[in-house]
């Protein structure tokens, strides 16, 4: 009998959320094994003989853990992001890396929306002087039209191309976006302007984060980049925390570098009951949320159960969703 072990399932909520992988599991006659991993002896020893190990990367999957599962074949990341599973070591041995590119993107569009217009319209701050028995009627900062700013977007993937049509057609802002890896063709065909990463900083009122946590990426948002925005400026970052230097937005907004910053995501999960940041009414804060909602959480378990199934009964490589495509050659050579 094949085993498969999810590795952390609190992180995603309780295990009637996990219905449709009891169910695809149990009619494939597959051992499906729920765990609460807190390290890598855990996953180790909880997962020694799993053919396919589901997770959230919480904790990461490093390289002594894939080393050590020799069974594995397969390690499936519920979510988008892969920065915490070792592609490079996943890749050498021999082990797919599936994700689940595109699987929240409206969500993400939905919440990073949410964030720029709670700050734009004032509402936090309103909502909480009410509650406070205060009334304050017409203060706060002074809104803006969004068709009169400029929404850069720092990256162009699912979720940031939707995010365009938003602010571009429904609300008339102007948009641009920084992604390398991106063809020209696109942002063509999304009427959006290509620009440097300077240029986004230097030219948009409002930044929206869309883009992977990697060597390239990690804290590119940091003192040196925050002192090229407008001093009127607001960013949001749905993505990854590490993608800002959190200290160096700490001072640049304190300072006055720029204006606003909504943030779902954080170096550090959770924030600290002493991070500047809750004291800031320029910043409005979600826990890693951004993700949620029942239609994307269908997608979620409907697409790890069929990875599972593609993998352990069809013997299917779904290539669309290997986020270390380098291993596909690695397996084909040996194949033949």
């Amino acid at each position: 009998m094949s085993k498969v072990v999810v590795l952390d399932y609190p992180y995603l909520g309780g295990l009637d959320l996990f219905k449709t992988e009891k169910e695809q599991m149990e009619k494939n006659n597959i051992d499906l094994v729920f765990a609460d991993c807190k390290n890598d002896e855990d996953i180790i020893t909880t997962a020694s003989d799993a053919d396919v190990i589901l997770c959230c990367g919480n904790p990461p999957i490093t390289r002594k853990v894939i080393s050590s599962l020799n069974n594995c074949k397969v390690v499936v990341r519920y979510g988008i992001g892969v920065n915490s599973v070792d592609l490079e070591a996943a890749t050498e041995y021999s082990k797919i890396v599936y994700f689940m590119p595109g699987f929240c993107a409206e969500e993400l569009v939905l919440h990073a929306t949410a964030l720029i217009m709670n700050l734009l319209r004032n509402i936090s701050y309103y909502d909480s002087g009410i509650r406070e028995g205060n009334w304050p009627k017409a203060k706060g900062y002074m809104p803006r039209r969004l068709s009169n700013l400029t929404v850069g977007l720092y990256g162009f993937g699912a979720s940031a191309r939707p995010m365009a049509a938003v602010f571009k057609n429904g609300f008339k802002s102007k948009v641009i976006a920084c992604d390398p890896f991106v063809n020209d063709e696109l942002y063509n065909n999304h009427d959006v302007e290509k620009v440097s990463f300077d240029e986004l900083l230097e030219k948009s009122d409002i930044i929206s984060i869309h883009a992977p946590l990697n060597k390239e990426t990690y804290h590119i948002f940091n003192k040196d980049a925050f002192s090229k925005m407008k001093d009127t400026s607001m960013i949001v970052n749905i993505a990854r925390g590490s993608l800002i230097n959190e200290n160096d937005l700490i001072e640049a907004l304190e300072s006055g570098q720029i204006k606003y910053a909504g943030l779902d995501v954080f170096e550090k999960e959770p924030i600290d009951k002493n991070n500047p940041l809750l004291k800031m009414d320029n910043v409005v804060l979600t826990p890693h949320s951004a993700f949620y909602g029942e239609e994307s959480l269908r997608n979620q378990h409907l697409t790890a159960a069929r990875l599972v199934i593609n993998t352990l009964v069809d013997d299917i490589i779904v290539k669309e969703n290997v986020a270390n495509k380098e291993v596909l050659k690695k397996l084909y050579e040996v194949a033949n």
